[in-house]
């Protein structure tokens, strides 16, 4: 799922089905609030720790986190 914005709708998603915050998933993954939202926003990439403590904070299939890498505009 994605937007006109290019925003990883699917991250959002995963955030928002965990019941967590921007500020909570943060900390969850050990980055900073504002890094967080501008990977979730599609503004930046995200280095691959940050995806890798996604990957094992939530304990998220491989093949599942190619869905929350996407950044993609209709």
């Amino acid at each position: 799922m994605t937007n006109k914005n290019g925003q990883r709708m699917n991250l959002k998603l995963f955030r928002v089905e965990k019941g967590l915050t921007q500020s909570e998933m943060a900390a969850a993954i050990g980055c900073a609030r504002p890094t967080y939202s501008l990977i979730e926003e599609g503004a930046r990439g995200g280095r691959f720790g940050f995806w890798n403590s996604i990957q094992q904070t939530f304990d998220v299939p491989s093949e599942e986190m190619f869905e929350l890498m996407k950044c993609g505009k209709e």
